[in-house]
């Protein structure tokens, strides 16, 4: 829905309060930003692929049988993803990356045109990268059930050398991005939403930069194209999408059985191997989502 002149887009808001947030408490101690960061990933990023039942049974006219079809196929490839993370860490971490990759590459493209694709591949590929880049000693030790020490000094230089390259190119694309001409006002708060994200990603700790991308940007957008489709308002939560939230943030209580929740690395650890299986199916189930929300 296109801005009233004047108007501010309420997702730029969301944005900007996040990483208000965020900041304020890193300077009262980093490890509550951190906490907060990860705390609010869990409850308010792992429900935004909640409407993932719905989407299919849109996307693919399914029948009662074949809905149970889905349903057993998505659960078995959440079960497989998780356990690839406990089973094969550094295998797990790897592809995550780069389904999530190319996931967030898409969410971030507005439209298939050439340019709007390359900045939805930078910004995509960016959320990921920057804030491990820029921050090489803490990333280091939320991965370190990922990537034993000596795996992650060995990836170091090229990390590194990719994050300040891939930052170095989001400036100047800002930077025209800015100064464009007869910009739509939808198009100017993108800007500035993608501008506050790429400031967390460097000055917050890695999980407290991408939480501002992630639940401000990613999640929020995913979740204003299934309001379009399915026509529900805000206040009026559906109940299977309040269920399946419930039940994917309560995937985390088996992984109590391995990680001591309470420490901050470990309960990263744990998260990630558990949106590691729910990103895997939620991908290929929002794939095009945005133009069916516009068919």
């Amino acid at each position: 829905m296109p801005l009233k002149p004047g108007h501010i887009n309420p997702g730029t808001v969301l944005v900007l309060a996040l990483f208000a947030a965020l900041a304020t408490c890193a300077l009262v101690a980093e490890a509550y930003s951190e906490w907060m960061a990860l705390l609010v990933m869990i409850v308010a990023g792992i429900p935004h692929g909640s409407f993932d039942l719905r989407i299919a049974r849109l996307k693919w006219r399914s029948s009662i049988a074949s809905r149970r079809v889905i349903v057993v196929g998505y659960t078995a490839c959440v079960i497989a993803m998780s356990s690839l993370c406990i089973v094969a860490p550094p295998l797990g971490l790897a592809l995550f990356l780069i389904v999530s990759a190319l996931h967030f590459t898409e969410g971030e493209a507005q439209s298939t045109a050439p340019a709007d694709a390359l900045r939805g591949s930078l910004y995509g590929i960016g959320a990921i990268l920057i804030p491990i880049g820029f921050h090489l000693r803490a990333a280091g030790e939320y991965m370190g059930f990922f990537l034993s020490p000596t795996l992650f000094e060995s990836i170091q230089g090229v990390v590194e050398i990719s994050s300040y390259t891939l930052a170095t190119i989001i400036t100047f694309t800002l930077i025209y991005d800015m100064l464009g001409q007869k910009k739509s006002q939808m198009a100017r708060s993108t800007t500035i939403e993608r501008l506050v994200c790429f400031i967390g990603w460097i000055v917050l700790s890695p999980l407290a930069g991408f939480a501002v991308w992630f639940i401000g940007r990613h999640s929020r957008q995913h979740l204003e194209v299934c309001k379009g489709i399915f026509s529900e308002g805000w206040t009026d939560i559906p109940l299977d999408f309040l269920l399946i939230s419930l039940v994917a943030i309560a995937g985390l209580i088996p992984f109590t059985l391995l990680f001591d929740l309470s420490d901050i690395n470990q309960l990263f650890a744990a998260s990630i191997s558990l949106i590691a299986g729910l990103t895997l199916p939620h991908m290929v189930v929002s794939r095009g989502l945005r133009e069916l929300g516009e068919g």
